[in-house]
C-alpha cells in the first residue's frame, strides 16, 4: 500500500515516522505542498502510484495539489485540526467555504467538539485518534505546588495570557512557569517565570515537577499538550470539554476552579492523579492508536 501524506508538517512527519516503524511493509511519503515548489512537483509525479492521499489538515479553500487528487480520482482523506475547523466555520458564516474536497473526501477528526462544530456547518466527520504516548517513568509525587503553560510567542492572548496573569496576581505564593514566549511586552509579577522556547527534554522535566497544567486557548483541537500532561498525572484546566480535565467555561469560573484544584492537590499531599495516567495508558497506547489508524486506511483504500 502506497500512502502520500500532505498538510501540517509537524503532524504529517510524525505520523509517517510512526507508521513506517509500525507497519514497514507499506510506503509512506510526505510532501510539503504548501511551502515547497519542489515538493509540489514530486507530489504530482508520485500521485499516479498512490493508493490514498491523507491531508493532515482539513481544507475548505482552494488547493492546487488536491485538485490533482480529484482529477486523478485518487482516494482522499482529510484529518481536521483545530485551526482548520475555525477557518471552515468562519468561511461557512461568510458563505466563502469551498466544499469541493470535503464532499469528495472521507473526513476525520480526533476531538468530539470539533466533530460537532463541523456538523453544525453540514460536514460529516468521524472520530479517529492519531496521537499516542508512552507513559513516562515518574516519581510518586510532585516537588512543589506550581503551574505551567505553553504560550506561543506572538499568540499569548489567544492562548489565555490574561487569565493566567489574573490567577498569578491572586496566588502570589504559587510559581507560574510559562514556556514558548519570553514575555516581551507582557505584564510581569514575581511568581511568573517566562522560560521562552525550551527543548522537549526540558518540557518533560517541567511536566514531571509541576502538578497543574493550564491549557486556555480560545479554541483548541485534541491537544497533545493535554495528553502529555495527563500522562504525567497533572491536573489539567482546559477550555475544551474533557472527562479527565477541569473545564473552564468562562473567566468568572477561573478563581473557583483553580482554588478547587489547588485544595485537592494539598489534601492529597501533591500526589499524582493516577486516574489521568491510567486514562492515557488505556486510550493512547501506540498499538491501539496506530493499529486502528492503519486499519481505517486499509478500509478506505479497499472501497
Amino acid at each position: 500500500m502506497k500512502v502520500i501524506i500532505v498538510g501540517l508538517p509537524y503532524f504529517a512527519k510524525k505520523i509517517i515516522r510512526d507508521l513506517s516503524e509500525f507497519a514497514p511493509q507499506n510506503t509512506y511519503r510526505f510532501f510539503n505542498t504548501y511551502y515547497s515548489k519542489w515538493h509540489q512537483v514530486e507530489f504530482a509525479a508520485m500521485l499516479t502510484f498512490a493508493d490514498i492521499v491523507i491531508s493532515m489538515n482539513g481544507v475548505s479553500d482552494k488547493s492546487g495539489s488536491l485538485d490533482l487528487v480529484l482529477k486523478m480520482r485518487k482516494k482522499l482523506w482529510l484529518q481536521w485540526q483545530g485551526t482548520d475547523v475555525l477557518l471552515a466555520v468562519e468561511r461557512a458564516k461568510n458563505n466563502t467555504i469551498d466544499k469541493k474536497y470535503i464532499d469528495y473526501a472521507v473526513n476525520y477528526t480526533d476531538a468530539p467538539w470539533m466533530k460537532d462544530e463541523l456538523k453544525s456547518i453540514k460536514i460529516e466527520c468521524e472520530l479517529l485518534p492519531f496521537k499516542w504516548l508512552n507513559i513516562p517513568i515518574l516519581s510518586k509525587k510532585y516537588t512543589e505546588l506550581s503551574t505551567y503553560s505553553y504560550l506561543p510567542k506572538g499568540k499569548e492572548n489567544f492562548y489565555g495570557w490574561k487569565i493566567i496573569f489574573h490567577l498569578a496576581e491572586r496566588n502570589p505564593e504559587i510559581p507560574f512557569y510559562i514556556a514558548g514566549t519570553n514575555g516581551d511586552g507582557l505584564q510581569k509579577t514575581n511568581n511568573i517565570i517566562f522560560l521562552g522556547w525550551i527543548p522537549e527534554k526540558e518540557m518533560c522535566e517541567l511536566r514531571d515537577k509541576t502538578p497543574i497544567c493550564l491549557r486556555l486557548p480560545q479554541h483548541d483541537g485534541y491537544s497533545l499538550t493535554v495528553i502529555e500532561a495527563l500522562s504525567c498525572g497533572n491536573e489539567v484546566i482546559w477550555t475544551m470539554p474533557h472527562e479527565q480535565c477541569h473545564l473552564l467555561k468562562n473567566i468568572k469560573d477561573t478563581e473557583m476552579i483553580f482554588e478547587k484544584v489547588v485544595d485537592n492537590l494539598r489534601k492529597r499531599n501533591l500526589l499524582r492523579n493516577e486516574n489521568n495516567i491510567l486514562f492515557v495508558k488505556n486510550n493512547f497506547s501506540r498499538e491501539e492508536v496506530l493499529g486502528n489508524f492503519l486499519k481505517i486506511i486499509k478500509k478506505v483504500v479497499s472501497k
